[in-house]
């Protein structure tokens, strides 16, 4: 089946950043040298370990800071679960390049160390510098619903754009 669009090569080339900061493609071990020195990564749910309060995580070791590689065995703060890295899942997984912006939309399942099943939806916006590294990432999700199965251990359930 053809593409029913065609990409520019710089298009390309930012899609296949992304896939590779999802580990879906070869890339860096550490995934915060795809983002530019000075990139940012926003996330709405301010409540990182060691970064509460912080929605604009700025500079490679900020962002390396809320990996989630890197909060393996960081443990659980009280109150609190964690999903387990070894079960996280992407489906249902849309992406559009549009210039220096790539958007990527996914459901996201995982168990979570409590035994949760954990399931949510993302939206990711990538905005390229000309370097083709990541400059700015706004991280868009359901938030509250996060909130409920991570902090207060209630069951939801994800967006189910392909039905």
């Amino acid at each position: 089946m053809e593409p029913l669009v065609s990409h520019s090569e710089r298009e390309r080339a930012n899609l296949g950043v992304v896939r590779q900061f999802f580990g879906e493609e070869p890339g860096p071990a550490d995934k915060s040298e795809l983002f530019a020195e000075d990139g940012v990564w926003w996330n709405g749910l301010p409540m990182i370990p060691g970064a509460e309060g912080v929605m604009e995580h700025r500079g490679r070791d900020a962002i390396r800071n809320i990996l989630p590689s890197q909060n393996v065995g960081r443990g659980l703060l009280p109150g609190r679960d964690a999903y387990k890295l070894e079960t996280v899942r992407a489906h249902d997984v849309v992406m559009l390049a549009d210039g220096d912006h790539v958007v990527r939309q996914q459901n996201l399942t995982a168990e979570t160390k409590r035994g949760q099943h954990y399931a949510n939806t993302y939206c990711f916006v990538f905005r390229f510098g000309d370097d083709g590294k990541i400059a700015y990432l706004t991280e868009h999700w359901n938030t509250w619903q996060a909130h409920r199965m991570l902090f207060n251990a209630y069951d939801a359930q994800a967006a189910d754009p392909q039905s």
